[in-house]
């Protein structure tokens, strides 16, 4: 694939709409992508002091799912047949050694795996690749019949995105791919097979559109709770998709 092409990398239509030299808007998928996207090493300095300096927090103090806190959060639960994959010696690492949790330390398209899935999860992981659509191709092929995918995702559908573009473009991380939005996720997952499509917000920030030292900011709150509930309206969004 050519990560420098114009094309979107889900629908491969040419992108006629530039948000910046290097990001793009594909009307047909509502997303953005990014055209000159750079995959990093992911290794301990990432997980700790490059984390930090992109949300202020180290990856682990962050209980970030790549470590293996979301699958121990399953294990408390009871669930018993857990799988992760992770890309990262580090991450995968310590997973496997604080949790005791079988984790495969491959990236997701060289993994090697026969099983299928009542629940896949996937926290902030589809904008990081290359190929996207292959992924969630896979994944669903993955699930059982009535099987659920879970993932979270940045979205460009947010205030960031409206109502501070340029520090939203400033600030887009070098290695995310896409930035998706409610209406183009599910989009995508029902064009992929998945019967059932639900997308919530994830993030909540009414502060980032009127401040809490604003007299109006009470009214306001109200109001922007509804119509995220109603629209995903966030600068980040989960998505629940059913097979």
């Amino acid at each position: 694939m050519n990560i420098n092409s114009l094309n979107c990398p889900i629908c491969g239509e040419s992108s006629d709409k530039h948000i910046s030299i290097d990001l793009h808007k594909c009307r047909e998928c509502s997303l953005i992508f990014n055209v000159n996207c750079k995959s990093l090493s992911y290794d301990r300095d990432y997980f700790i002091s490059e984390y930090q300096g992109q949300y202020g927090k180290t990856y682990i103090e962050d209980f970030g799912s790549a470590a293996g806190f979301f699958l121990k959060a399953a294990k408390d639960k009871g669930i018993t047949k857990l799988k992760g994959i992770e890309i990262s010696d580090f991450a995968s690492d310590y997973c496997s050694r604080t949790f005791s949790i079988d984790v495969i330390n491959s990236s997701f398209e060289d993994a090697e795996i026969n099983d299928k899935f009542d629940i896949i999860t996937s926290w902030f992981f589809i904008e990081h690749l290359m190929d996207p659509l292959a992924a969630i191709e896979r994944i669903y092929t993955m699930l059982n019949d009535g099987g659920v995918f879970a993932m979270a995702v940045p979205s460009y559908f947010g205030p960031m995105f409206y109502l501070n573009r340029e520090e939203w473009i400033k600030t887009h991380p070098k290695d995310h791919r896409i930035d998706l939005s409610p209406k183009g996720a599910e989009k995508i997952l029902k064009n992929t097979g998945f019967r059932k499509v639900q997308v919530v917000k994830c993030g909540y920030h009414p502060e980032r559109v009127v401040s809490r030292k604003n007299i109006l900011y009470k009214p306001f709150e109200m109001i922007y709770r509804i119509y995220t509930s109603i629209t995903g309206f966030s600068d980040t969004i989960e998505i629940y998709a059913v097979k």
